[in-house]
């Protein structure tokens, strides 16, 4: 495939990717501290889309592998899915302003209609690219193209979210309000642009079978593929591990390392460029050894750095704190462009496995089962962290934690003024401001005073959960049987397959 074909192919995982990252974790801050949901109500509601979400990826997977329109299969799931993904984005990110904020059960309500929509579409796009990626390309290297030009626009689509909110800050619009009305623009715009482009300059994939897919049969090849039961583990392990560390970054800088909101966006932007920039090394590393190796390599890397965040933070306050987890945050960034590419593509290897076997090409199939433990994976990630950290650790989430009384709140002066109370910091009152907008300004700039045992959950759940649960990844998938040598043998059964129904055909 031609660069600016693979270009094409690539670009709708851009505006896809530029959601991805606010919707784990400046949406969920977002209507915890603007719209009044509990944090645990959030985590809740997350578990509860991804659950629904899951349950309907094997049935996604299935219809598009079977049914076959006339413009093709990948192609028109393809197209068709962006519609209910663009949908539940701008509503997801678009609160109503006019609704009164205390109505929380209406914006429960909100959270989990359109992110159920967001996801269910999201599901349906993805699974349907990836299968195009794998179907596109069938040598085991020429995968590993295919899925690194899909992350890295995925990983370039991350870091325009990540570096949105400087540049509306330099434009004079703060909170998160702002970015993601501006985020719900991009992906309104860029998917169905991109979506387009696609379906009109790349081809449908050429099919490995040519007679009705068994679902039944389907499960039961799943079930009898080993390596395939091995990746999936490994990745759900790896998976959960990302979720909870992403799901709880903010917090973490915010309450443990003591950044404020711009240094929190300055993490995520060093992630993810970093994870960009690493690309081309972990191709290189994947050529030089293989794929699953490379992979372990990454994860090794990111855990060794990830295990010492706890001991930096909340007790060395200042520059010392923020420039060692910067460090931390670029090394383990580093490894995040094998964490993407690879798994995806020793995916499509294993599909092989079963194509080569039964006959019949499940790879929408294979993608949405994979999709459905990865979506429980993070549901599992975003709901047991959220809700041990805030039931559990009593950790505070909402900006009216910052104060103990309302009576404190009016006793904030100027600067220099003895009798501001020691509590809360001491903010220069804007003399052209109400006493109301004052006290607000006051109140968003307090710390937030958390406990002993709620900080250290925190970078429990934030570093030393992870890391347990990628070295367990790591131990399922060092020595995985499918290399290249034994992919190339697969794709020649494979091959023989075709050859022997196309002259019975002709015959």
């Amino acid at each position: 495939m031609s660069l600016a074909r693979l270009i094409a192919f690539a670009m709708p995982a851009l505006p896809v990717a530029a959601f991805q990252l606010p919707f784990v974790i400046i949406v969920p801050n977002f209507y915890a501290e603007t719209l009044g949901l509990s944090l645990a109500t959030v985590g809740i509601l997350n578990f509860a889309v991804r659950a629904i979400d899951a349950i309907l990826d094997p049935f996604i997977g299935y219809g598009a592998d079977h049914i076959r329109p006339r413009w093709g299969r990948r192609r028109t799931w393809f197209a068709v899915a962006a519609i209910p993904m663009t949908l539940g984005a701008l509503m997801v990110f678009n609160p109503f302003p006019a609704i009164d904020v205390s109505n929380t059960w209406f914006w429960a309500g909100w959270f989990f209609l359109w992110s159920a929509m967001l996801s269910v579409g999201y599901t349906a796009l993805s699974l349907s690219h990836q299968s195009w990626a794998a179907e596109l390309s069938p040598s085991y290297y020429g995968r590993n193209r295919m899925f690194a030009a899909r992350e890295v626009m995925i990983v370039v689509g991350t870091l325009i979210a990540t570096g949105l909110p400087f540049v509306l800050s330099k434009l004079g619009y703060h909170g998160d309000r702002p970015v993601l009305v501006a985020l719900s623009i991009l992906v309104g715009v860029a998917t169905p642009l991109f979506v387009f482009l696609t379906v009109t300059t790349v081809p449908e994939p050429r099919e490995a079978t040519n007679h009705p897919l068994n679902f039944i049969g389907g499960l039961k090849g799943m079930a009898a593929n080993k390596p395939f039961r091995r990746l999936l583990a490994a990745f759900a392990l790896s998976y959960m591990a990302n979720g909870m560390a992403a799901a709880l970054l903010i917090y973490f800088v915010r309450d443990y390392v003591r950044g404020d909101e711009q240094t929190q966006r300055l993490f995520l932007l060093l992630y993810f460029l970093f994870g960009v920039l690493s690309t081309p090394l972990w191709l290189w590393v994947a050529r030089r050894t293989s794929k699953h190796r490379a992979w372990c390599i990454a994860m090794m890397v990111a855990c060794a750095v990830i295990v010492f965040s706890p001991f930096i933070g909340h007790h060395q306050i200042g520059d010392a704190s923020i420039w060692a987890f910067g460090i931390i945050v670029s090394i383990a960034g580093s490894a995040v462009g094998a964490d993407l590419m690879l798994p995806p593509s020793m995916q499509a290897d294993v599909i092989d496995v079963d194509t080569a076997r039964s006959g019949e090409q499940h790879t929408g199939f294979y993608f949405a089962i994979w999709a459905l433990a990865t979506k429980l994976a993070l549901a599992v990630a975003l709901g047991l962290s959220l809700v041990v950290l805030g039931y559990f650790a009593g950790f505070k989430v909402d900006r009216h934690d910052r104060i103990d009384t309302q009576t404190q709140l009016h006793q904030i002066q100027t600067v220099g003024a003895p009798e501001a109370p020691a509590t809360l910091p001491r903010v220069p009152a804007d003399p052209n401001a109400t006493p109301a907008q004052n006290h607000k300004v006051a109140r968003k700039a307090a710390p937030i005073e958390q406990t002993p045992v709620a900080l250290w959950t925190l970078a429990i759940l934030y570093a030393w959960v992870p890391v347990v649960l990628k070295m367990l990844s790591v131990l399922l998938i060092w020595n995985f049987p499918i290399g290249a040598n034994e992919q190339a043998r697969l794709r020649e059964e494979i091959e023989a397959h075709m050859r022997e129904r196309q002259s019975g055909t002709t015959g």
